[in-house]
């Protein structure tokens, strides 16, 4: 009888990890959360996030969860001068606002949907996602995953450099999230 119980007990824990997927650790080292938009219509302006924490749950390439809180400090377009700008209050408000965050609320087969929230505006967003693939490395025997995100926003619905005009700073703001995860 004690058998059975135990048996039934391993086989529910096995079969509860495969309803929840499996939670992966981001690694920064590979992974980056970039960003592209106009300048004065004739050129982009490249930019990325340093620090980034996130919580990824991926079962048979299908992403269950996903959040990440990213600091707005971190901004990197290799401008120290634009960076503090884009520190300000008129863009992210670091001060008043450290973080952005996203957390996945559907996963349609194709594209993730998520709410974005930077300063105080809270928005529903898609992006596209396609998985890279799943490897053991041989580096630290662990498994490893890989993934893409990218779509649009508009920096005008979140209050991001609300008096700049269209003509100085393109409203679009496109997104690339490439990540690499680590199997917990």
């Amino acid at each position: 009888m004690t058998k059975k119980i135990f048996g039934s007990a391993i086989c529910a824990m096995f079969l509860a990890g495969a309803a929840f997927g499996a939670p992966y650790e981001l690694d920064t080292a590979h992974s980056s959360i970039n960003f592209k938009i106009k300048h004065l219509s004739v050129s982009n302006v490249n930019g990325t996030f340093k620090d980034v924490k996130a919580n990824i749950d991926i079962e048979n390439e299908i992403p269950n969860k996903l959040e990440a809180t990213i600091k707005t400090k971190s901004v990197f377009t290799d401008n120290s001068t634009r960076d503090s700008h884009l520190q300000q209050a008129d863009y992210f408000n670091s001060a008043k606002y450290p973080d952005m965050k996203f957390t996945m609320t559907k996963f349609d087969g194709k594209n993730v949907t998520g709410d974005l929230t930077i300063k105080d505006v809270t928005k529903p967003i898609t992006l596209n996602y396609e998985f890279g693939g799943k490897t053991i490395s041989p580096l630290d025997k662990k498994e490893h995953i890989g993934f893409n995100l990218e779509g649009d926003i508009k920096r005008s619905d979140f209050g991001i450099a609300k008096d700049t005009p269209n003509a100085v700073l393109g409203d679009k703001i496109k997104i690339n999230i490439e990540i690499e995860a680590i199997a917990k």
